[in-house]
């Protein structure tokens, strides 16, 4: 009995021993999830925005999203600079140390990179070092693939240009930081340049966005910036010139040609040239835009301008006659010399024929008021384009400081200085039947209103003879063509060094309009210092000009008008 009693006892006390354990193992439960209750109230309610803001800071990045520099295209669309996506590959030290000798030797081959110098990065002590700049997306997206440790890839950006060489000073180049450094990229990087937005982005722990919250698309890129240049026409000068120049043996060239009804440039040619994909290691590639920077003395291409100045202000007349005898004119204690003796010629035959001596006596009658007027009306003495790198003015000084001698020797073509698209836009006011109009090297919608310079009586007898400069006998022979009228003016101009004039070097030059019956191009060419054969701007620079506008005038499907017709208009209006 005692016995049971004790057993009892024993369990009912084991019983309570239970019970208080459960009890407070409930309460220990109790206690647990009341305090996760009151953290999660604290951290969800009253110190929510403290966790919520360093939780943002370990995933969340704030990130700069750049849409691409815009394109650069010719009037048709052609593209001559694009961006295109590229990675800088770079290292971090600190991990790269991991990297195996075979994935340093992968590395070495795949970038061209010496492998002793990958392998001195995991001994650096910086925690960034670039391994390679502008790799192809393709080929770095599968070396980071490769899981190497300490490798990366940030996405990048670099021009592309299509055409290469073709029309690599006008283009010009762009730099890493995305601004332009010359030609086009540079005056009109305000519009090239990249949009960019910032927006949060969700990375993992080693940076990697895995999400986009606020994703709406990329960027919208600027606006392609679309030149007046015509790929094909720039093809055509580019070929041309480069056969000159070879033949010529001479030390650079430039050629340009001009819409004379709009101002627009259609080609802007210049040699030497680079390509742009590839530029010298030396930093020494050939970037100025000779046609719109190099100033030289126009020689004869000049007595055009000049003359009709004299006739638009009834001074002389195309049938006024100069005594030019004996070829040799003594004039206020200089001498001034013709090719030969052209004994009494009209001003149309002193532009045929290219006298001196004509254009000194005509500069007599002209006040010099006058004159500097005129030419800085046909735009000597101005920049021909706004807002382009390194366009020169060229050189016309005051005409107070004009001397006798001075003024004959600048009508023609000494004592005063231009580019090459100041001389074709001064042609184009002569094309335009006395218009000017505003060179432009963008595409233009409209046509924009022009400014008369000179009558258009007047500008049609300088087209005229500029044209008789063309016929058998005159000085512009060779730029004849069999299915085109074409009126051209040649030049030979001594080249100044700076302290005077350099022997045996020479500017050779020819500057001309086509199709006499409707004007639609001015071809204007330079070739500086001709080493091999002829010096003279006839056998220099004609071949260059005449195969430059028969082609140009064919591509823009130009309807003969070699039929000794004056009046027939030719021309077919081109779409652009």
């Amino acid at each position: 009995m005692t016995n049971q009693i004790r057993q009892s006892e024993a369990l009912l006390s084991a019983r309570n021993d239970y019970r208080w354990r459960s009890r407070a193992v409930v309460f220990l439960f109790f206690l647990a999830f009341v305090a996760l209750i009151g953290r999660a109230l604290w951290i969800q309610g009253l110190n929510s925005s403290f966790y919520i803001s360093h939780g943002r800071s370990r995933t969340e990045r704030r990130t700069l999203l750049v849409a691409p520099r815009a394109r650069i295209v010719d009037r048709n669309g052609n593209v001559l600079a694009i961006s295109e996506p590229v990675y800088d590959l770079w290292v971090d030290p600190k991990f790269f140390v991991n990297a195996s000798l075979d994935q340093i030797r992968f590395l070495a081959i795949a970038l061209s990179v010496s492998q002793a110098r990958i392998s001195q990065y995991q001994h650096e002590q910086s925690r960034f070092i670039y391994l390679k700049r502008t790799v192809a997306t393709e080929q770095a997206l599968e070396l980071l693939a490769e899981h190497i440790p300490g490798v990366y890839g940030l996405k990048n950006e670099k021009r592309y240009f299509p055409e290469g060489k073709l029309a690599a000073q006008v283009v010009g180049i762009a730099g890493r930081a995305g601004n332009g450094e010359e030609g086009v990229e540079l005056a009109a990087n305000g519009r090239l340049r990249s949009k960019s937005e910032t927006r949060t982005v969700t990375v993992d722990r080693l940076g990697n966005v895995v999400a986009d919250p606020e994703y709406r698309g990329l960027p919208v890129p600027p606006s392609d910036v679309v030149l007046s240049i015509d790929r094909n026409v720039q093809r055509m000068a580019f070929d041309a010139l480069s056969t000159g120049v070879e033949k010529s043996k001479a030390k650079a060239g430039c050629a340009a040609v001009i819409d004379t009804n709009t101002g627009e440039i259609l080609a802007l040619v210049n040699l030497p040239t680079f390509d742009p994909n590839a530029p010298s290691a030396d930093g020494l590639s050939p970037l100025r835009n000779r046609a719109l920077t190099d100033a030289f003395e126009p020689g004869s291409t000049i007595k055009p301008i000049v003359v009709a100045l004299a006739l638009d202000k009834g001074i002389i007349g195309t049938n006024t006659r100069f005594d030019t005898s004996p070829g040799v004119l003594h004039f206020h204690g200089s001498t001034i010399h013709d090719t030969s003796n052209h004994r009494v010629i009209t001003t149309s035959e002193i532009i045929a024929k290219s006298s001196n001596i004509g254009m000194a006596k005509i500069s007599e009658r002209i006040p010099n008021e006058l004159m500097w007027n005129n030419f800085r009306d046909f735009g000597v003495g101005t920049p021909p384009l706004r807002g382009f790198p390194g366009v020169t003015a060229g050189v016309l000084r005051p005409p107070n400081q004009w001397h006798p001698i001075e003024k004959a020797t600048m009508a023609y073509g000494y004592g005063l200085s231009v580019s090459l698209i100041q001389l074709a836009g001064a042609y184009q006011v002569l094309a335009n039947d006395g218009i000017k109009l505003p060179l432009s090297i963008y595409h233009r919608k409209f046509v924009t209103q022009g400014v008369r310079i000179i009558a258009s009586k007047t500008a049609k007898s300088v087209q005229r003879m500029l044209e008789s400069a063309v016929e058998p006998g005159g000085t512009a022979a060779i730029a004849r063509l069999s299915d085109f009228r074409v009126g051209a003016k040649t030049g030979t101009a001594r080249k100044f060094n700076g302290e005077g004039y350099a022997s045996g070097q020479y500017f050779a030059l020819m500057v001309g309009i086509a199709p006499m019956s409707a004007p639609q191009i001015v071809v204007a060419i330079m070739i500086d210092t001709p080493r091999r054969g002829s010096f003279y701007g006839a056998a220099v620079a004609g071949p260059i000009f005449s195969e430059i506008t028969s082609g140009v005038l064919g591509y823009l499907k130009t309807i003969p008008d070699h039929n000794g017709s004056s009046t027939m208009s030719s021309r077919i209006a081109f779409k652009r």
